[in-house]
């Protein structure tokens, strides 16, 4: 699964041209910047969300969509409750509500199930909390890998547990948080589920080694005018 992390609509539907590219993923701080602000109300992001959960409905190159609830279990749900409203016209939609590490929150996961949503618990960086994730009905957990290679020199061994739980658990383990293309490779290890900024999905078939073998294989015939 190859998404693109933004909240920009125009940035969403460029980046649905790349190649693989079957959806986005969004939280906050993406949701603020697309709306050029620093903070945004409650009512204002709920708002932006569902206009993307509107426009996702109409776009069948978008299969999976991942939304952040924020607030209280009792607020994330009824948050969750209008984005499923949204898309009940659209088929072979995934709406993934974002969840982050707190007894509250994973509460909700039985929940969302029921609403036929599935669940994403982000911003994880131990295996304890992969654990608890799983144990609690979650579909997967998403681990910003750019931030947790810059500030934990045993990056790769926490990453391994994590996996290894999500795996053993067969759900999905999302990575994102990438600073650049060298960084996705390095994620590839661990999951084939990623999640990238437009700038670095961009980069993703970039090698100077193809473009010598293109550009000699572009010399042998003449079929340029």
């Amino acid at each position: 699964m190859l998404l693109v992390d933004s909240a920009d609509q125009q940035a969403i539907l460029h980046a649905l041209q790349f190649p693989g590219v079957r959806g986005f993923t969004t939280n906050p701080t993406l949701m603020a910047r697309a709306a050029g602000v620093d903070v945004l109300s409650l009512d204002k992001y709920v708002g932006a969300a569902r206009k993307l959960c509107k426009m996702s409905a109409d776009i069948g190159s978008i299969r999976h969509l991942m939304i952040q609830t924020v607030g209280d279990a009792d607020n994330a749900l009824r948050q969750a409750a209008l984005y499923v409203d949204d898309l009940k016209s659209a088929r072979d939609k995934n709406l993934w509500i974002k969840l982050t590490p707190t007894p509250a929150s994973l509460a909700c996961c039985p929940a969302l199930t029921d609403m036929g949503c599935a669940s994403l618990v982000t911003a994880v960086f131990t295996a304890a909390q992969a654990y608890v994730a799983m144990e609690a009905g979650a579909d997967g957990v998403a681990v910003y890998l750019g931030r947790l290679m810059r500030l934990e020199s045993d990056w790769e061994k926490k990453l391994e547990s994590i996996a290894a739980i999500v795996k053993s658990a067969e759900r999905t383990l999302l990575l994102a948080s990438f600073p650049d293309r060298h960084a996705v490779e390095l994620g590839l290890r661990y999951s084939r589920d990623v999640t990238a900024p437009p700038a670095v999905l961009a980069e993703l078939l970039e090698s100077s080694l193809s473009r010598e073998a293109i550009n000699a294989f572009d010399e042998k015939v003449a079929w340029k005018r």
